[in-house]
C-alpha cells in the first residue's frame, strides 16, 4: 500500500534512511520535509518498506530521495513506489520529474533507465565520496509513463 507519510513515520524513516543512505537526513530535515514536500511510503506487512520524497512545483517536480529496505530490493517495491509517485505528481499537473543520481550508482542508474528516465546533464563534484567528490547525473522523465 502506498500512502502519504507524516510525523508519526519519523522513527521508521530515520531507520530506513540510515540503512540505505551513506549520508542520511537528520530528524530535523525529515520533519521539515514531511511538512514541505510530497512524502510517500510503501507499506508491506504493516511496516515501511520504501519511501520517496519529491518537491512538486507548478508543472514539474524534483525527486529528492527514494529508498527501499535492503530486504525488499529487487522485488519490485521501488518500481511500484516510483509509479505511485509519478501518478500522484501527474494528478497534481506535474508533467516532468527530475532527479540527480551518483555517477557510480549503477544499480540506481539502471533502475531509472528502465523507468524511462533519461540523462540530461551532469553536476561536477556534486556528491561527497570516499576519495573526494563525484559527479551527479541529472535525469528527467515524464510523470505519465
Amino acid at each position: 500500500m502506498i500512502r502519504p507519510l507524516d510525523s508519526s513515520d519519523l522513527e521508521a524513516l530515520l531507520a530506513l534512511d540510515a540503512a540505505t543512505n551513506p549520508h542520511p537526513w537528520t530528524a530535523a530535515q525529515w520533519q521539515d520535509s514531511l511538512v514541505q514536500h510530497l512524502c510517500l511510503g510503501l507499506e508491506l506487512a504493516g511496516r515501511l518498506a520504501a519511501f520517496a520524497v519529491a518537491m512538486p512545483l507548478p508543472d514539474e517536480a524534483e525527486l529528492l530521495l527514494i529508498a527501499v529496505d535492503p530486504a525488499q530490493q529487487r522485488h519490485g517495491s521501488g518500481r511500484t513506489l516510483l509509479a505511485g509517485l509519478r501518478a500522484e505528481l501527474a494528478a497534481r499537473q506535474c508533467e516532468k520529474l527530475f532527479l540527480e543520481v551518483r555517477e557510480s550508482n549503477t544499480r540506481a542508474r539502471h533502475f531509472y533507465a528502465a523507468a524511462g528516465m533519461e540523462e540530461i546533464g551532469r553536476r561536477k563534484n556534486y556528491y561527497p565520496a570516499a576519495q573526494g567528490r563525484e559527479d551527479a547525473l541529472l535525469l528527467a522523465g515524464a510523470t505519465r509513463c
